[in-house]
């Protein structure tokens, strides 16, 4: 079956949907607000809207952050591209695929309705000229236009009084701004930790203000020559949460007084003042830490009582003068552009991309964040299955199984990261991924895997990067697929996985004898 579909947003989640849907022969045509893609990778961002600042670095490796289908350059190390270099990566899986004639710049969609004969009416208008609205009708859409286009103002007693400016990290450029104020910080996570950082190195004097001791891991953790995300494996992943979590802190409690530097003991420090570490999203940049190491960034996390007119007073009776306030407090969702569908939350939806009520016909890409991870990997996986089942070459669950099936990932969801309910986009990747790639067909562990033994000891000890996900299924490239994985080095020594496997083997028994509680099923 040929289908007319209708992609909203040219960033990462959009343009692998383009990409997918093309592979299966469909007719496609993009919507773009902006006059480039890229989403927030894009180089023309306006102040006023949410974008890359000038130093971002990517927070997950090129080997993540890529498609499956375009890997980075033969022989390329594992590294951490800048917002420039991946920016040019998408210009590069644009050219090379052939998606540009597809997308339609400088064009809003105003509405998404559905039409009379089953498909769905969507109305668009040119950016420069709002009343010249048009409707078309497609078959489908595709929602692709991200997580982080609304920035979240939360309020704060006292808020209306303050004299001082008040912005969001979203509108983050760089630290020149802030040169000699005194800045109070809400809120870390991972763009937060460079504009922590640099904030801290530039102001007068800086705060931050948190709820909790979000976990932290470094870039290359251990100062080894592995990134952070060189981690994401079944070895890893196989040992429980009721082992993984007390292993964690033990280690960063020994780090907090053993460190080999001020900032190692700073992360030790800040880490071991959480029980439940892999029950949160995981921070995947540790530049903040060393601001609290030389001294130069003060944290406060009993919480904020009220604001004044020139300061802020915290839970814990101390008070602060500052003049200036910076939200690092993340993004709302915005799904008014349906008209039929009220949605409020992403875990109402098969693997936060298909809600029941709107089935194939209206779809949501980019919307499956993982606490460990890449999204686009998340966003593939997703942009082949609605593909798939666009052509009929897969079904989607009955509506009463599909209800089951969301329950559980939800049930699951909510227990494994308890730590973080407010971030409804969160998925395990490894969890979510293989189980999507049994759904898609294209999981790698099956027979013909087991002839190539250091394959094997790669898919188990090694990255589960994108490219595990096309050795074997629909668009598969089997050959490409193996040099990829082939060519990136396990992560882990011979020692520390013959350590992991005697964890989950103690971890399995206790289980069984009812001493250790088991991980929630996915």
């Amino acid at each position: 079956m040929r289908k007319n579909v209708c992609v909203i947003g040219a960033g990462p989640s959009g343009l692998v949907a383009i990409k997918e849907l093309l592979d299966e022969a469909h007719s496609v045509t993009c919507f773009e607000h902006s006059a480039e893609p890229g989403g927030v990778f894009r180089s023309g961002v306006g102040p006023e809207e949410a974008g890359a600042y000038d130093s971002t670095m990517l927070t997950i490796s090129n080997y993540m952050m890529t498609f499956s289908s375009f890997p980075p350059p033969d022989g390329q190390e594992r590294q951490f591209w800048s917002a420039g270099e991946y920016r040019q990566y998408l210009l590069d899986f644009i050219e090379e695929f052939d998606l540009g004639p597809t997308i339609r710049y400088e064009t809003d969609v105003v509405s998404i309705s559905k039409s009379e004969d089953g498909g769905h009416v969507v109305e668009v208008a040119p950016v420069s000229a709002p009343e010249k609205r048009v409707a078309h009708r497609f078959d489908a859409v595709v929602i692709a236009t991200g997580t982080h286009r609304v920035p979240n103002y939360i309020d704060i007693p006292g808020q209306d009084d303050f004299a001082g400016e008040i912005t969001h990290s979203a509108y983050y450029r760089n630290a020149e701004r802030f040169r000699g104020k005194r800045v109070l910080c809400v809120g870390i996570g991972e763009t937060a930790a460079d504009v922590v950082d640099e904030i801290a190195s530039t102001a007068e004097r800086c705060t931050l203000s948190v709820r909790r001791h979000q976990s932290i891991i470094e870039r290359y953790p251990g100062d080894d020559r592995h990134p952070n995300d060189a981690y994401t494996s079944q070895l890893l992943y196989s040992v429980p949460l009721a082992a993984a979590n007390p292993i964690m802190r033990f280690w960063m409690k020994r780090n907090a007084k053993r460190g080999k530097t001020p900032a190692a003991r700073a992360l030790g420090a800040w880490n071991s003042k959480n029980e439940h570490f892999f029950n949160h999203f995981l921070t995947k940049n540790e530049a903040f830490v060393h601001r609290i190491a030389d001294g130069t960034l003060n944290v406060n996390a009993s919480g904020i009582e009220r604001l004044g007119a020139d300061y802020v007073q915290f839970k814990d009776g101390r008070r602060e003068k500052v003049d200036t306030i910076v939200f690092n407090t993340g993004y709302v969702e915005d799904f008014s552009v349906l008209k039929d569908v009220d949605i409020s939350d992403v875990r109402e939806m098969y693997k936060h991309m298909i809600h029941p009520a709107l089935g194939t016909g209206v779809v949501f890409i980019g919307w499956a964040r993982p606490a460990a991870g890449g999204v686009p990997a998340c966003s593939e996986m997703q942009s082949r299955y609605f593909a798939l089942l666009c052509s009929g070459k897969k079904k989607l669950p009955d509506r009463f199984r599909l209800k089951r099936l969301i329950e559980r990932q939800n049930t699951y969801e909510n227990g494994v990261f308890h730590g973080n309910p407010e971030l409804r986009t969160l998925v395990h990747y490894n969890q979510y991924m293989l189980d999507f790639a049994k759904v898609l067909g294209c999981s790698p562990w099956r027979p013909a895997v087991f002839k190539n033994p250091l394959l094997v000891y790669r898919l188990f000890c090694g990255s589960q990067m994108p490219h595990v996900f096309r050795l074997f299924g629909p668009h598969s490239d089997h050959e490409k697929a193996r040099r990829i994985i082939l060519s990136q080095p396990a992560a882990f020594g011979f020692r520390t996985v013959l350590l992991a496997l005697a964890v989950i083997g103690a971890s399995r028994v206790l289980i069984a004898l009812g001493l250790m509680k088991p991980d929630p099923e996915y």
